[in-house]
């Protein structure tokens, strides 16, 4: 009878276990599970769910536009700790963008003072209010990995002011090269700026090497 439960079990189970085994021999390997992920875009997300690690982080579901992501980089405490407020998208200085990308009013905009915060995958500003505050709390300035890529109005400038940063652990994905000593030339990318930025990244580079590749 015991044998017939523990076989029932495995069927049940059995789809979602063959989805987390590849995720839990990926953590197995990774020297430090604790990191936190300052992002521009879903990247963040994409890393936490490759792992099966929970967000540290309220950089998950959203994204920045490059200026507004540097301008928050050289001063990140000090924007963190303000309270995010929210606008109406025909405040946001992207207007123009959110338009051509047939994006405007579909997602709520927050700002942390001039710095906006488009939560692409939140339906409500309550609900995008409820989880950054709460991943904000999370966040562990020792652990920090910060990550920057050349879309959203990324300019070369942007692109190497980043590269100047003082943040010890950076991640900067590109689609051509900047002559960087950080910058992650992606492959499959023939454009002024990446296009298919998770598949391509993880067609270059093997994410558990990189991540133990950092210095804590």
């Amino acid at each position: 009878m015991f044998i017939y439960k523990i076989i029932r079990f495995l069927k049940k189970r059995g789809k979602t276990l063959a989805n987390k085994l590849p995720s839990y021999f990926r953590r197995y390997f990774l020297e430090n599970k604790k990191f936190c992920i300052i992002s521009d875009n879903c990247w963040g997300s994409f890393t936490y769910q490759y792992f099966d690690i929970p967000y540290n982080t309220p950089f998950v579901g959203l994204y920045l536009f490059s200026p507004d992501y540097i301008r928050l980089l050289k001063n990140l405490k000090g924007y963190l700790d303000l309270e995010i407020r929210f606008i109406h998208p025909s405040e946001s200085n992207y207007k123009d963008e959110l338009i051509k990308n047939q994006t405007f009013g579909t997602y709520p905009i927050g700002v942390l003072n001039d710095v906006e915060i488009h939560f692409l995958h939140y339906k409500s500003e309550q609900q995008a209010k409820e989880k950054w505050t709460r991943r904000v709390s999370r966040i562990d300035y020792n652990n920090l990995i910060v990550k920057f890529c050349d879309r959203d109005l990324a300019s070369e400038e942007h692109i190497l002011e980043f590269a100047k940063l003082d943040y010890e652990r950076k991640v900067l994905l590109t689609a051509k090269s900047y002559g960087t000593q950080v910058e992650i030339v992606l492959g499959n990318e023939n454009g002024a700026f990446i296009e298919d930025e998770w598949a391509n990244y993880l067609e270059t580079i093997k994410p558990v090497k990189l991540f133990n590749s950092f210095k804590y």
